[in-house]
């Protein structure tokens, strides 16, 4: 995604948009991590439910893991804006444009992102289309909610996605690495 918006500079240190790259990876980052997390949540609620034999929670669990992927994934961008903030303060220029350089020059990172972003959209026109087909009056909010919950579930399987597949290339052969031969 980030190599489609903003090219990359030659050298480093000329690298333009540091701070934009930056900000958008490391937010980004937060979204995934806070959807994981989040997902986890309801599902070990609903083990250790099973396991000593407490009544199971009214809501199905699917709503509430997107329910709770939506609002992980604000917590975790939330966090990740702190952690930015904190690691970046006072650093020089260099140093941004550096890093985002990096960014742009890791061809896993960039297809990371891909796969996010691509799960992302297509969690959110799922979770909204969901939302509208068992429309019970319950107004803009819920369909918003069922929209971020989808696009924060969508982009963590995005990334589950291309780390299974991935890996099945290193297993499996094709080569996880680009190839060096012509």
């Amino acid at each position: 995604m980030l190599p489609q918006l903003y090219p990359q500079a030659f050298y480093a240190e000329d690298q333009p948009s540091a701070h934009t790259i930056l900000t958008i990876h490391v937010l980004h980052r937060g979204f995934n991590a806070g959807a994981l997390a989040g997902s986890a949540l309801p599902l070990l609620n609903a083990s250790f439910a099973r396991l000593f034999s407490r009544p199971p929670h009214v809501s199905p669990l699917a709503l509430r893991v997107a329910t709770s992927a939506g609002t992980g994934s604000v917590i975790g961008t939330a966090l990740l804006t702190v952690g930015l903030t904190a690691r970046m303060w006072e650093r020089e220029e260099v140093e941004w444009q550096d890093r985002s350089w990096r960014l742009l020059s890791n061809g896993g990172q960039n297809r990371t992102d891909d796969w996010s972003m691509m799960g992302a959209g297509f969690g959110a026109l799922g979770g909204a289309v969901a939302r509208m087909q068992s429309w019970q009056g319950f107004g803009r909010l819920w369909l918003m909610r069922a929209g971020l919950g989808g696009a924060a579930m969508g982009s963590a399987l995005g990334v589950l996605g291309h780390v299974a597949t991935q890996q099945g290339k290193e297993v499996f052969g094709g080569g996880g690495k680009e190839s060096s031969k012509t």
